[in-house]
């Protein structure tokens, strides 16, 4: 008995969750929202590209480049690059 009475209690709480009205603005009323903080400046360093690889068809493996603006060097016999 007590257990049904906390199922019907635990899903009236569930249900009461998921269908709140949402609560009515007057018209007008709602402000634009504040811009957000810029963007941190670039480094004027060197470029640092993530330490990752990318493994060739012919099983050999190539680092990202800072000269290509740390994109995948091209794999050996690639004719794509």
């Amino acid at each position: 008995m007590i257990r049904t009475f906390v199922a019907a209690g635990l899903l009236l709480m569930l249900a009461a969750c998921d269908t709140l009205p949402a609560q009515p603005h007057a018209q007008g009323s709602r402000k634009p929202a504040p811009a957000g903080p810029p963007p941190p400046a670039m480094p004027d360093g060197p470029l640092v590209c993530p330490a990752d690889v990318k493994l060739c068809p012919d099983g050999r493996y190539v680092n990202r480049s800072p000269d290509r603006e740390c994109e995948f060097d091209a794999c050996p016999g690639d004719p794509s690059h």
